[in-house]
């Protein structure tokens, strides 16, 4: 288990290396050691990790640590947001639709299922990047949304 990530400590909020927590006794498991941070000791924290969301021209959303190399025929997964480990799951989860049906349990972006045509589709996810911007979610987390090319605004 690689113990180099960024975290936080979700009560005093330090920022370091997972390296750096202390290994002290542990009141509730005999014998062992359990981890805590370096300046308050408490033994929760955030994975600081940074991650990247991507969508796919299909709408279909998905989360990992690097974006998805494009194909030799141009296509590839469009970068939607950016952001803590922590935090981009669950503001994506907000935002998206929810599958249903042969799409149970993946996340949509709303608009590209149903567009008519891809330009169409890429009009609605600019849309909704657009609106999850105004909305500032994930802002105080660290998200980045990505905005629209602006040679795009004139095509669409």
């Amino acid at each position: 288990m690689n113990h180099d990530n960024l975290i936080k400590c979700t009560r005093c909020r330090h920022a370091c290396m997972e390296s750096a927590w202390l290994d002290v006794p542990s009141k509730k498991y005999g014998g062992c050691t359990e981890k805590t941070c370096p300046r308050c000791g408490c033994k929760s924290y955030y994975d600081m990790t940074p991650q990247v969301a991507w969508c796919w021209a299909s709408g279909l959303i998905e989360i990992g640590n690097h974006l998805p190399a494009s194909s030799l025929d141009g296509s590839g997964a469009i970068l939607i947001a950016e952001g803590p480990r922590y935090a981009l799951k669950g503001a994506i989860d907000v935002a998206a639709r929810h599958g249903k049906g042969a799409s149970e349990g993946k996340l949509l972006v709303p608009g590209i299922p149903e567009a008519e045509n891809q330009k169409a589709a890429i009009r609605a996810l600019y849309q909704w990047l657009d609106w999850n911007r105004k909305c500032r979610r994930g802002k105080r987390d660290g998200i980045v949304w990505i905005e629209a090319p602006s040679s795009l605004g004139a095509a669409l």
